[in-house]
């Protein structure tokens, strides 16, 4: 009984952690995994950028236009590009300045006239569609364009066409 014990007791005090080869073969996997993974989290991150850019101002439009409608006034918003810096959408008074995020940028050329709403809602613009694209600046490939109708209806999509027009089903 006691050469049982000794032997029992001399096999378990050999296996009581990992080899480095184990851990160095875990350390590669994990490293392998994570040089995959980067390039998607990127380009998922760039997404959501551009998405919460474009929805923020999407929204802004459409309470301009309600603005526009409840206050009996017209309301104009200039979007401009900074060279270096954050491109910017000036609302007249009283809904201020919509700032887009440092990756997101317009995609120029710029409408020639401000965007904007008359007193009755339709497009200060009454005989064209405007249109606003946005481009991440981490993956150059993904443009959003927002479109404001004449009929004063703003849209957008998640492509780069001029205008976004959503297709409504029957």
């Amino acid at each position: 009984m006691k050469e049982t014990v000794s032997i029992m007791s001399k096999s378990r005090s050999n296996e009581n952690g990992f080899t480095l080869i184990e851990i160095a073969i875990v350390g590669a996997i994990l490293s392998i995994a994570a040089a995959l993974s980067v390039p998607n989290f990127l380009q998922m991150y760039a997404k959501h950028e551009l998405y919460q850019a474009t929805t923020s101002l999407y929204n802004r439009l459409i309470l301009a236009r309600s603005s526009a409608i409840s206050r009996n006034i017209m309301i104009a918003a200039t979007p401009a590009s900074a060279p270096m810096g954050h491109d910017t959408v000036t609302f007249t008074a009283p809904l201020g300045t919509e700032t887009l995020p440092q990756n997101v940028r317009f995609i120029t050329p710029l409408p020639v006239n401000p965007l904007g709403f008359t007193p009755r809602g339709l497009s200060t613009t009454p005989l064209a569609t405007q249109t606003v694209q946005l481009q991440s600046t981490r993956d150059p490939n993904l443009t959003y364009t927002i479109s404001l109708m004449p009929s004063g209806k703003v849209t957008w999509c998640r492509q780069a066409i001029n205008p976004c027009v959503i297709n409504e089903r029957s």
